[in-house]
């Protein structure tokens, strides 16, 4: 997926937001903003905006000598996701429909976005948002697909997107694993903006019910050309890849290998991408 002008306010925002993690001086935020405002003559349209996104904030905590600005929230979020997960999993063994409902639950984390959330007194109706997502259904819903492919594969490979949400995800991979098949979860090589790390993966205890790898790529997203070789090859001959919110939709939605994509189409240009409206929630494969 390719940037384009509307996505320019959207890198100042992510430039504040991660000043604003940091300080709470109006100043120093100003100053932030008038640095990164240097990058942007230099962004491409023919970049990923998860590409221009993450050289905007490569800039931000440059300016604030800080190289991970949501340390303290993505903690956060990890904690709260993991009191949500006795939860989560109860809706899942008490549906009629394990797999389907397992997936919903992945959808909720993104749809949820833990990265909105307030302070640690914060509750999420998660139900509800489940509800919704089982009422309504998702804008594109392929996962019959999903289960004939599961069926022709032995092993899948699971990328994960943000802290917390990545609790969500473990509930789908449970079940993944129920039916006998190797879940390898890839994480980020470094941090960057509220994407989970390794470190994220065995907080939530994805290391527990799947092999857990770093992509090697500091870069938002899955930009493969900046991803390890070791990531590179696993990506290029998994029988089946799951690939969570986004961002690594924006960096692998052109890729010709078949991806089943699970997001929230959070902004306009993703859902012009994707066929839907903005708000809308997505579980399909990119390829016919």
């Amino acid at each position: 997926m390719r940037a384009t002008p509307s996505c320019m306010p959207c890198y100042l925002k992510q430039a504040l937001a991660a000043a604003r993690e940091v300080t709470e001086d109006a100043e120093t935020q100003r100053h932030v903003l008038s640095e990164v405002a240097r990058v942007l003559p230099d962004l491409s349209l023919e970049s990923t905006p998860a590409h221009n996104s993450t050289r905007v904030l490569w800039r931000a905590q440059e300016v604030l000598g800080c190289a991970d600005p949501w340390a303290a929230k993505k903690r956060h979020y990890n904690e709260l996701a993991l009191r949500m997960y006795p939860r989560l999993k109860t809706l899942v063994r008490e549906s009629q429909d394990a797999m389907r409902t397992a997936l919903r639950v992945s959808a909720a984390g993104n749809v949820i976005d833990l990265g909105i959330l307030g302070g640690g007194g914060v509750d999420v109706d998660v139900e509800g948002v489940l509800n919704d997502l089982l009422s309504q259904g998702f804008a594109i819903d392929e996962g019959d697909r999903l289960e004939r492919a599961m069926c022709r594969s032995g092993e899948v490979l699971y990328l994960i997107d943000n802290a917390g949400e990545t609790v969500f995800d473990r509930v789908l991979i449970e079940e993944l694993t129920s039916r006998d098949l190797r879940v390898t979860v890839a994480a980020k090589g470094q941090p960057i903006l509220n994407d989970a790390t390794v470190e994220d993966a065995l907080v939530a205890g994805l290391d527990q019910v799947a092999d857990v790898v770093s992509n090697g790529s500091p870069m938002i997203g899955t930009a493969l050309e900046t991803c390890s070789q070791e990531f590179r090859h696993l990506f290029e001959h998994a029988q089946l890849v799951i690939s969570k919110g986004q961002a690594n939709f924006e960096t692998l939605n052109e890729t010709t290998k078949p991806i089943f994509f699970i997001l929230k189409a959070k902004c306009p240009e993703v859902a012009r991408e994707l066929g839907v409206s903005t708000g809308e929630v997505v579980a399909m494969f990119n390829t016919l």
